[in-house]
This record gives C-alpha cells, sequence and structure tokens, in this order.
C-alpha cells in the first residue's frame, strides 16, 4: 500500500512538473483563437513556444503590445526570435494597465486586419489588459459586437474587472468610438495624451 502511494506521489508530482515547467515551453500564456487562421491572442511566450504557435498556425506577424522594456535582454530576445523564424514583428509601447497612446491600438488594429500580414498573433505580457483591451476593439470595430459583449470576453481570458490597477474598460468607453472613427477614415486618433495627463499614466 505505501509503495502503491509513493507512484502515485511521484506520478503526481511528475504531472505538477510537467504542467508547471514544460507545459509554458508549448504555448505562451493564455494562447488562444480571435478568428482560426486569421488572428491569435496570448501573452509573451518563450522561444520556444513562440516557434510553437508560429509553426502550428503559420503565423506572418507578431504584434507585441509592449511586453519587454525597450532596449532589455527580453526585448532583444523577442526580436531575435522572430527574425529567426522569418516572421515580421512590431513593437508598440502600451502600459501594462492597458491605458496608453491609442494610436498604438489603432496601427494594431490596421496591422491586424490587413492580409497580408495574416495570420497574425498579438500579444502583451500577461495577454489579459493590453491584449483584451485590443481584442475588445476588434470584435467592436470589426466585429461589429457591443462594447459590453467585447468587454466580457476579455473577463473570460485573463482580466480582472475589479482589479483597481487595471484600465481596460476606463480605455475602451474613452478611446473605442475615436478609434473606430479614425480607423473607418484612414486617420489618427486626436487628443492624446489628454490635456489632464500631458505626460501619460
Amino acid at each position: 500500500m505505501r509503495r502503491l502511494l509513493a507512484v502515485v506521489l511521484v506520478l503526481a508530482a511528475s504531472g505538477a512538473f510537467y504542467a508547471f515547467a514544460i507545459v509554458p515551453n508549448l504555448a505562451p500564456k493564455r494562447f488562444a483563437e480571435v478568428e482560426p487562421g486569421v488572428l491569435y491572442r496570448s501573452g509573451e511566450g518563450s522561444p520556444a513556444a513562440v516557434r510553437h504557435v508560429v509553426e502550428a498556425n503559420q503565423i506572418k506577424t507578431i504584434v507585441d503590445l509592449g511586453a519587454h522594456e525597450p532596449d532589455s535582454f527580453e526585448e532583444e530576445l523577442a526580436e531575435r526570435t522572430a527574425n529567426a523564424l522569418g516572421v515580421r514583428r512590431v513593437r508598440l509601447n502600451l502600459y501594462g494597465d492597458a491605458q496608453g497612446d491609442p494610436n498604438d491600438y489603432l496601427r494594431a488594429l490596421r496591422i491586424a486586419n490587413d492580409p497580408a500580414n495574416q495570420p497574425v498573433l498579438v500579444h502583451c505580457g500577461a495577454g489579459a489588459q493590453r491584449t483584451g483591451c485590443f481584442v475588445a476593439l476588434q470584435r467592436n470595430i470589426v466585429d461589429g459586437w457591443a462594447l459590453d459583449d467585447a468587454y466580457f470576453e476579455a473577463t473570460q481570458h485573463g482580466h480582472d474587472p475589479d482589479d483597481p490597477g487595471s484600465h481596460v474598460r476606463e480605455m475602451l468607453d474613452l478611446w473605442a468610438a475615436p478609434i473606430a472613427d479614425a480607423y473607418r477614415n484612414g486617420t489618427d486618433v486626436a487628443g492624446w495624451p489628454p490635456e489632464s495627463a500631458s505626460e501619460g499614466p
């Protein structure tokens, strides 16, 4: 009986090791399809995870919403990984709480919806705030979803609506309509940064 219990414990420990050490190397955090064959979402991933996703889904473009600090080792590694895989990579400079220049979200929308760039992977650090905000904008502006429905989907992919440090809903309420107008009219979003916060968040 003790031997059986020991075997069960070893197998359980092995499973835990697999879940926490191996699986993260096979797929980035919170990886999911937005539109199969066209648009995917995730958090950051190891080079092995990025390679797996790129090869499995024939990704042509990666839009990084600001997972790493500019000029950091992690940023250089992400760039070198994309180059090695022959994938175009675009880095934008949004903040981890989803705030930032709405023109960066606009640029991400334009890149993601250009057939020449597809399939596209859009990601941030955790895949919950910036990526959640981007996908909500995609659903609302491109797919025609109601903003509340688009926001609810973000909560299904790691965004916590009760987190006081997150500004996904605030960004959507403030900027979804101006981003939509600019997207449809081929213009930029005016009014950033707001006069009350001229240095940004």
